[in-house]
């Protein structure tokens, strides 16, 4: 199940330039910067809260499985909203409507280690956890191409935004998605990934586009968030 998880862990979409206007290049991308704390927190932090929300989400009602958008709200709460992966290869687009001044963290590509799963996902120290995290990246996304673009705009130098987390801890819910008993803790757990937090955008609508092409994977997966931002009071 967790060789699954590492697998929906990366949400890729549309190429930049099948998106991208003519003078896209010339516009800087709408993120913070990898050395930035958006809100208090380093990327790291909020690479562990992301999964921290994504993982103790029941299956049923998980963004993973969300084909629509229908599910873009479940669990959302604070100054940043999370995006979630997909369950398959192939193009997927969610339609979402999100409230003014939330700022969106966009996983690219991750691979956590925790101590409650089985190996090669398992480390009982934290110097274990870290190099399992480390080297289970390596092994899993070795020769990707991943590109994520806000508006048309690419991030440039996605490896730059490349993070560990500090260790963090979660607790499964019922029906959760490695199928271990409700209330299993994971005391120590990392997670290695390609992340950005893009600044909150405008009222109207925009577009998130992530694209990965992994060998590991042996099919692209395409993900494009198509937005409406709106002030608090107007979602339904």
């Amino acid at each position: 199940m967790k060789r699954l998880l590492v697998v929906l862990a990366a949400a890729s979409l549309i190429g930049a330039s099948l998106l991208a206007p003519p003078a896209a290049s010339a516009k800087k991308p709408h993120v913070f910067a990898p050395s930035a704390h958006p809100f208090g927190a380093s990327h790291g932090e909020w690479q562990a809260r992301w999964f921290r929300w994504f993982i103790e989400i029941p299956a049923p009602v998980n963004p993973l499985f969300d084909e629509t958008g229908a599910l873009c709200s479940v669990g959302q709460s604070g100054p940043v909203w999370f995006t979630a992966p997909v369950a398959r290869t192939g193009t997927t687009t969610r339609a979402c409507t999100i409230p003014t001044g939330k700022a969106l963290f966009v996983l690219g590509i991750g691979n956590e280690c925790s101590n409650i799963e089985p190996p090669p996902f398992f480390g009982a120290t934290e110097a274990q956890l870290r190099a399992c995290a480390a080297s289970g990246f390596e092994e899993f996304w070795g020769g990707s191409t991943v590109s994520i673009t806000v508006d048309g705009v690419a991030i440039p130098e996605l490896d730059r935004y490349r993070t560990q987390t500090p260790l963090f801890s979660y607790t499964l819910p019922e029906d959760n998605l490695y199928g271990l008993p409700a209330g299993t803790t994971a005391t120590m757990a990392i997670s290695d990934g390609n992340a950005v937090i893009v600044k909150p955008l405008a009222p109207g609508s925009h577009r998130i586009v992530i694209h990965i092409d992994a060998p590991s994977l042996g099919a692209p997966v395409d993900l494009i968030y198509n937005l409406t931002v709106v002030p608090a009071g107007h979602l339904n």
